[in-house]
C-alpha cells in the first residue's frame, strides 16, 4: 500500500511540475508579446518622425522649385523682351 502512495505522490509532483511549466510558458509568451509590441511601437514612432522629416523636405523642395520656376519665367520674359527690341 505504501508503494502505491509513493507512486501517487510522485505522480502528483510530476503533474504539479507540468502545470507549473505550462504556467511559466504562458507568462514567457506574454513577455515576448509585450516585448514585440513595445519594439513595434518604438519603430512606428521612429517611422512617424522620418515621415515628418520627409514631408518637410518635400515641402522645401516644392517651394524651391516654385521659386526657380518663377525666376526662370521672369528671365524668359526678359529675354523675349530683348529679342523684340532687336532691329
Amino acid at each position: 500500500m505504501e508503494k502505491k502512495n509513493d507512486f501517487d505522490r510522485l505522480l502528483q509532483i510530476v503533474q504539479l511540475l507540468v502545470i507549473l511549466a505550462g504556467v511559466g510558458g504562458f507568462f514567457i509568451e506574454i513577455g515576448k508579446t509585450t516585448s514585440i509590441l513595445s519594439r513595434t511601437t518604438n519603430d512606428i514612432s521612429e517611422l512617424k518622425l522620418i515621415v515628418q522629416d520627409l514631408l518637410k523636405a518635400q515641402i522645401q523642395v516644392s517651394s524651391t522649385d516654385a521659386r526657380h520656376s518663377a525666376l526662370l519665367e521672369d528671365l524668359k520674359q526678359r529675354v523675349l523682351e530683348l529679342e523684340r527690341r532687336k532691329p
